[in-house]
C-alpha cells in the first residue's frame, strides 16, 4: 500500500500535514489514511474554519476567492507573500489548487521570550 504522502494531489502537497490531518478527521477518513490520534497544534473555531498562513502573490482576486470560499482574512502582508486567515478546513484543498498559492500551514503562533 503506498504512503498517503505518495498518493497526495498537486493541491494536497501546498498544504502542511497537519492541517491534511485535520481535513482527514473531519471527512472521517483518518483511519483509513493511517493518521494518528493526538493534537495537531492546528487552530479551528467552532465553523470548522482553520487558522492559516497562504503563502501566495497577494492579489485582490486571492483575497476575493478566499471570502468566496468561507473565509475571513486578518492580516496581508505583500513584502512577506502573506495572508492569514480563518478558512474552512474542508476549503483548504480547493484554495491550494489556485495556481497562485504557494503553500498554507497553520498560523505560527507567536514564542514568547522571558
Amino acid at each position: 500500500m503506498p504512503s498517503e504522502k505518495v498518493s497526495r494531489t498537486p493541491a494536497q502537497q501546498k498544504i502542511d500535514s497537519q492541517l491534511l490531518v485535520e481535513i482527514y478527521r473531519k471527512q472521517g477518513t483518518a483511519a483509513e489514511k493511517g493518521v494518528p490520534p493526538g493534537k495537531t497544534g492546528v487552530r479551528i473555531d467552532h465553523e470548522g474554519r482553520a487558522l492559516v498562513d497562504v503563502r501566495a502573490e497577494v492579489t485582490a482576486i486571492l483575497e476575493k476567492k478566499i471570502r468566496d470560499l468561507g473565509g475571513t482574512i486578518d492580516a496581508t502582508s505583500i513584502a512577506y507573500r502573506s495572508i492569514v486567515a480563518w478558512v474552512p478546513l474542508l476549503k483548504l484543498e480547493q484554495l491550494a489548487g489556485d495556481s497562485a498559492v504557494i503553500s498554507i500551514a497553520p498560523k505560527p503562533e507567536a514564542a514568547i521570550r522571558s
